[in-house]
């Protein structure tokens, strides 16, 4: 597999304050990575360094070009869903994409293209016209994805892009970020709902004050856990990544995320 995503020994500092510690991993092509962690561990700081928006030390590589390569060729490949959605409300849907394609400086034939590909998509043809404000949530969800792709990324980055949805709607967004994986790019997602980040992703990292702690599949992040029982071990290794519901009920991932992050040592110690 192609790695289209690698960061070596990356420390990013607020001021005085280190915020990411010598982070390394690498997303290869077709492959949904799973960022979790406790709030304030790092996760949104690392896509911003990634998309140019903080500085950084250490080495970020996408599609094999660096930052210092070419800033302007490197932004374009790669996409960013943030959490709070990036949108103007009092635009349509076409006149929120069509600035967006704007900023990426795609052409005008470019724009018409891309933006009739990217409604179909996320499934908005039907609401291209309607004032961004009057759709659902959900909706506007996939807007906001919809505009992170106008540029056809190699790599897109999505903070949290589920939040505040039902399950109708998380289920529409995780089957367009599947396709998306499908067709080759690397994705990095981060989230606090762990079973959903097992459904999707294929495998996860764990972040825990600003350090990468476990990184592997779901098989490899229970290895690395020593109090995970060998029969819940084994249980996990029954169903794959992508059928989370089906496994049994007290064998969940937030075991492992606890045993392996201070939030979980924190509950321990207090136990009696």
């Amino acid at each position: 597999m192609t790695q289209l995503l690698s960061l070596t020994d990356v420390t990013i500092g607020h001021g005085s304050r280190v915020v990411v510690r010598g982070l390394s991993l690498g997303v290869e092509a077709g492959e949904v990575f799973g960022l979790l962690g406790p709030n304030g561990c790092g996760k949104s700081t690392t896509l911003s360094a990634i998309v140019g928006l903080l500085p950084f030390h250490g080495e970020i590589r996408i599609a094999g070009r660096t930052m210092a390569s070419g800033s302007r060729v490197f932004r374009r490949l790669v996409g960013i869903v943030p959490q709070d959605l990036a949108l103007y409300e009092e635009l349509t849907v076409t006149q929120n994409l069509d600035f967006f394609a704007r900023l990426y400086g795609l052409s005008r034939v470019e724009r018409r293209r891309r933006l009739g590909e990217v409604l179909d998509f996320v499934q908005l043809a039907d609401r291209a016209t309607s004032v961004a404000r009057t759709l659902s949530g959900g909706m506007q969800r996939r807007l906001n994805l919809a505009c992170a792709l106008l540029h056809e990324p190699r790599v897109l980055l999505l903070d949290e892009p589920t939040v505040g949805l039902d399950v109708p709607a998380r289920d529409a967004i995780f089957a367009s970020l599947r396709r998306l994986a499908g067709e080759g790019r690397a994705l990095v997602f981060t989230t606090h709902h762990l079973q959903e980040a097992a459904g999707l992703c294929d495998r996860l990292g764990v972040m825990d004050d600003g350090r990468l702690v476990a990184a592997g599949s779901l098989d490899e992040l229970c290895a690395a856990l020593p109090a995970m029982s060998a029969e819940s071990a084994r249980r996990w290794r029954l169903h794959g990544p992508h059928h989370s519901a089906s496994r049994e009920p007290g064998v969940r991932l937030e075991r492992v995320f606890l045993g392996l992050t201070r939030s979980g040592q924190a509950k321990g110690a207090g136990d009696t």
